[in-house]
């Protein structure tokens, strides 16, 4: 199967781009979410597998091998963990792992032509971390091994911060990977964090236990870059451990290979405010690690900062304040005067050249106090700015993708696109159809999305639909491409007679660099409550 979704000139007559204004009667501009034409951009559907169930909550992941096997990966608490194998011509195969119930998918990542997972059981008073080694060729365990066995933490005797009792981050650029985990002890001296790096066949390369640069401080967690078997970089945030003040004082952490102590360093970040988040990447086209941190302004609006840091010589650049100026006034003017663009900071997607991509995403959240306490209605996902920077930080182009869908009954912070790379969190599938996925792809880049069809008309009158119901949307591609600053956008899946357009789970997909391969799961359009993978083509 091959459907292709292009649009291009019509008897020498160019199609419009949706971005191109139109002059209305009153003189004002509209922006029409038109189908692509001249650029003549596309994405094909490859392959579909056959449908299942659609799960109603749990953990998936989507693993495209390089031998061009595809492993999908379910995991909930009552079914335990699922593994599905699909060869290169994208057929199940017989061999289909089952069991393993515990409590979490920690991690899934491929190693050596093969795949690890790594579950935890975190229901006992000694949680348990186990590493499962899978057959990329049969999809069958090889191996299975205890990575740690802990004590579970006293929070209120330790004064440490972070989310989970494990957490594992992989080198997106090696197979190299780390284990954070609480480290239990009545002894101040052995810190309440122990760090374990690992190289890609799995074989300890150091460990280190910590709290904090000092006794009296201890050490909140923001997030962990692995640089390849050659160290670990840490940002996080200390805090005096005698009080239950907060601190802006940001730290970089950094353990050697074969080291057994971290050193810290001071960041250049602003201090004195209040801070939302950070996180850093490693840039190995400039040999760089890229920081940003999102600090709350005097007038209670986000502000994100970015530095760099020399790994050769450890150097630092100045804070710099990032702000997506051109989306803001392209904001004022569908929007209105009052709508000025207030994203939040989601991702760094690095590219070849040692350039980079800002990713931003307005968050709205909004509370109602019951019983005097605040509680969280709803979250609207709002409009994306994507801003591009070249290897010396110089901003070269922004893209706005408008939207407005509504997440109930949950909070969104900044960074959340960034912590999925990594930690696999359970979902609530019915409101995962409503996130973006940014695709780096090899010839222009990409954001998918659901979303109501009438948007296309609606941003018009610069007044979006919400989606609140992904039964009722679609899914749609932007390619980032072209001068306008709001992109065209199509749809990824052929639209048949009589029948809606299905949605997909963009927040779960894999895309292969190689090949320009995505795969990610979609609901059939002729069963809603059925889901299939779906290989597309973005070359």
């Amino acid at each position: 199967m091959k459907t292709a979704l292009c649009l291009f000139m019509l008897a020498g007559v160019p199609v419009m781009s949706r971005a191109q204004p139109v002059v209305k009667p009153d003189g004002k501009n509209a922006y029409h979410l038109a189908h692509r034409g001249a650029t003549g951009s596309c994405v094909t559907t490859l392959a579909e597998g056959p449908a299942f169930p659609e799960p109603a909550e749990g953990i998936a992941r989507v693993l495209q091998l390089k031998n061009g096997n595809t492993l999908f990966v379910y995991f909930s608490e009552k079914q335990g963990l699922n593994v599905q194998l699909y060869n290169t011509a994208r057929q199940v195969q017989d061999s289909t792992l089952a069991g393993y119930k515990a409590t979490s998918l920690d991690a899934a990542f491929e190693s050596g032509g093969d795949a690890t997972l790594l579950v935890s059981d975190r229901s006992t008073r000694r949680p348990v971390l186990m590493r499962l080694r899978l057959s990329g060729q049969t999809g069958r365990l090889l191996r299975q091994d205890t990575v740690a066995h802990l004590d579970k933490i006293n929070l209120r005797k330790r004064k440490i911060t972070t989310s989970s009792d494990f957490l594992v981050i992989k080198d997106p650029y090696s197979e190299n990977y780390a284990v954070w985990m609480y480290y239990n002890s009545d002894d101040p001296q052995n810190g309440g964090y122990e760090v374990v790096h690992y190289a890609a066949d799995h074989h300890e390369i150091s460990r280190a236990r910590f709290s904090g640069s000092r006794e009296d401080r201890r050490f909140r967690y923001w997030d962990m870059a692995v640089i390849g078997d050659k160290m670990l970089c840490i940002l996080g945030m200390e805090q005096n451990a005698l009080f239950e003040t907060g601190s802006s004082e940001m730290k970089l952490a950094t353990l050697d290979s074969g080291h057994i102590f971290f050193r810290f360093r001071e960041l250049p970040f602003p201090k004195g405010m209040p801070i939302q988040g950070g996180f850093v990447k490693h840039n190995p086209y400039s040999h760089q690690l890229i920081l940003l941190q999102a600090g709350m302004n005097e007038d209670k609006k986000t502000a994100t900062w970015l530095s760099t840091v020399r790994l050769d010589s450890m150097i630092m650049s100045a804070a710099a304040e990032i702000v997506p100026e051109r989306v803001n006034l392209k904001s004022l003017e569908i929007f209105g005067p009052k709508a000025a663009y207030e994203g939040v900071p989601q991702n760094v997607i690095v590219k070849k050249d040692g350039g980079y991509t800002i990713i931003f995403e307005e968050l709205n959240n909004h509370m109602r106090l019951m019983n005097g306490t605040p509680v969280v209605v709803s979250t609207i996902l709002a409009n994306v700015a994507v801003m591009d920077f070249d290897a010396a930080g110089k901003p070269l182009r922004s893209w706005m993708i408008p939207k407005k869908q509504m997440n109930p009954g949950v909070i969104m912070k900044a960074f959340y696109q960034k912590n999925r790379e990594n930690a696999i969190e359970k979902l609530n599938w019915a409101d995962q159809y409503k996130f973006f996925t940014y695709i780096p792809g090899s010839q222009r880049d990409y954001i998918f999305m659901n979303d109501l069809e009438e948007n296309n008309h609606r941003i018009e009158k610069g007044k979006l639909a919400i989606l609140r119901d992904a039964r009722d949307a679609q899914g749609f591609y932007y390619a980032l491409e072209g001068k306008e600053i709001i992109p065209s956008r199509d749809a990824v899946f052929d639209t048949k007679a009589k029948q809606p357009s299905p949605v997909a789970l963009f927040a779960i997909a894999d895309y292969d660099p190689e090949t320009g391969t995505l795969v990610t799961l979609k609901r059939t359009a002729e069963n809603r409550k059925a889901v299939q993978l779906v290989w597309l083509d973005l070359n």
